[in-house]
């Protein structure tokens, strides 16, 4: 029998990677250093197999075929983008096709892929934690940027589901569960739905499958020129904390979340807590340790929680008026 053995809720960033704190001072070196010795606790953990959450961003799911849920049950390759590990990598298959059996048993009816392409969403956590790449994966794709997409609820119920089926599978592999995405933030629109999206951008979304590897040098660039304009993203830090806050007393607050009240205050990149939801019930316990800084030159308020057993928590906490950083 398998057991989940920790979690991780984890934002991620493109600039985390293109625009990186070279030091602790630096934007985003607080809660670089918080992740550094995040990943020190999950190397003292070593978990046999990683579960991942996370969003895709219009380089693998298109609106010719768009599920709320697909898991990646034979090969998963990285796309490469904004410096995450690009190419094929491990992947738990024995365990991604009892997880898929298990949720469908439940009820649920996941997308399933032989052939998963992800992008960061769910790679810059897995690298950032497994910087060797050598922990096999099971990629669960939830969608969290544009219709159909699940309400809270539905992903916390789900992640559930995946947690229990982790539970009855054959293996007696010890497995970390990951939540990858916000918080607060307000990317550009990739909801073929949305009316102020341009023809051209909706027409991709639609039919761009072909024509990812074309347009991809073309995002790259403007990612490297907004980092190098040092501009900055909206951020709700007060939503971002009290989230957080929240999460340390019951994680369950976060299949309790309003899309349209989320969206509102926090911008449409705060729906990717979804992932944190699916993570959080996928583990079933209480979530201890949190961290947070809001990083507006990544464009994202970039948190942590999580909880692993049976190491010690990271000994860090990031505190400080000066700093804008709070445990």
């Amino acid at each position: 029998m398998a057991i989940v053995v920790g979690c991780i809720a984890l934002s991620h960033s493109p600039f985390w990677n293109i625009a990186p704190a070279r030091t602790p001072e630096e934007p985003g070196g607080q809660f670089d250093a918080v992740v550094g010795e995040l990943r020190d606790a999950v190397s003292r953990l070593a978990p046999d197999a990683v579960v991942v959450f996370g969003p895709d961003h219009a380089r693998n799911l298109f609106y010719d075929c768009m599920p709320p849920f697909c898991i990646g049950v034979e090969r998963v390759t990285g796309v490469g983008d904004y410096g995450t590990p690009s190419g094929e990598l491990p992947l738990a298959a024995p365990l991604a096709r009892e997880i898929f059996d298990g949720v469908t048993a439940q009820g649920f009816d996941p997308a399933v892929s032989l052939d998963l392409g992800i992008d960061h969403g769910l790679a810059q956590v897995y690298s950032k934690l497994f910087p060797a790449l050598d922990v096999p994966m099971v990629p669960v794709i939830v969608n969290s940027g544009c219709p159909p997409l699940p309400s809270f609820r539905r992903c916390f119920e789900f992640g559930s589901a995946v947690g229990r089926a982790i539970g009855t599978a054959t293996s007696s592999a010890r497995v970390l569960v990951l939540g990858s995405g916000g918080l607060s933030h307000w990317p550009a629109s990739i909801s073929a739905e949305d009316p102020s999206i341009t023809p051209e951008w909706r027409d991709f979304l639609i039919h761009g499958r072909p024509r990812v590897a074309e347009l991809e040098p073309t995002r790259q660039e403007r990612a490297k020129e907004i980092a190098r304009g040092r501009s900055t993203g909206r951020i709700n830090d007060e939503w971002d904390r009290t989230l957080l806050d929240r999460l340390r007393h019951d994680p369950a607050v976060l299949g309790e979340l309003d899309r349209e009240d989320v969206e509102a205050v926090a911008g449409p990149g705060a729906l990717e807590v979804r992932t944190w939801g699916a993570a959080a019930a996928a583990w079933g316990g209480a979530l201890t340790w949190t961290a947070y800084e809001p990083v507006p030159a990544w464009i994202t308020g970039m948190g942590v929680a999580s909880s692993l057993a049976p190491v010690e928590q990271p000994a860090t906490t990031m505190a400080g008026a000066k700093t804008g950083v709070s445990a």
